[in-house]
This record gives C-alpha cells, sequence and structure tokens, in this order.
C-alpha cells in the first residue's frame, strides 16, 4: 500500500495531490494569486523592515516577502522607508 500525499487549497478548498514544486497552501497559479493579492490587501502594499545592525528601514514590497521570503543581504535592494510612507 503506497501512500499519496494531499492537500486541501485554502483559497477553493479543491483536494491535489502534493508532487515535485507543488504549493503547499494553494491548487493552481490562479489560487496561488488570489492568495497573494488578498494578503497584500489585508496586509498592506509595503512592510518596513529594519536592519538591526545599522538602524535603516527598508521599503518592502509583501509580495516579494511572501512569494520569495526575504534574507538580510536582500534588504540593500529596497528603497530606504522615508517617514511619509507611513
Amino acid at each position: 500500500m503506497s501512500y499519496v500525499p494531499v492537500n486541501q487549497c485554502v483559497v477553493c478548498g479543491r483536494w491535489y495531490v502534493l508532487g515535485k514544486g507543488s504549493r503547499l497552501l494553494t491548487c493552481s497559479e490562479e489560487c496561488h494569486k488570489k492568495l497573494i493579492d488578498k494578503l497584500v490587501e489585508e496586509f498592506g502594499e509595503f512592510k518596513k523592515v529594519v536592519d538591526v545592525e545599522t538602524g535603516i528601514a527598508y521599503k518592502v514590497p509583501t509580495r516579494d516577502i511572501l512569494e520569495h521570503g526575504l534574507k538580510y543581504e536582500d534588504l540593500k535592494k529596497y528603497p530606504v522607508w522615508k517617514d511619509e510612507d507611513e
């Protein structure tokens, strides 16, 4: 007897087989886009991320954080957060 891993899409509720390269929360690219759009709407288009070593705040797109994650060395590629951005 073999086990086939399945998951339920958090957007549409459809069951799908987890395979190599499949997403953990959504069943398709369309559902993934809907999820990201909803999260950006809920949490805002940008996040203020502060470099703890320098104290410099950066304006990072929420979408980038959700889709790619955020590494310390990536901070410098984003613009500096200005007070009027709040």
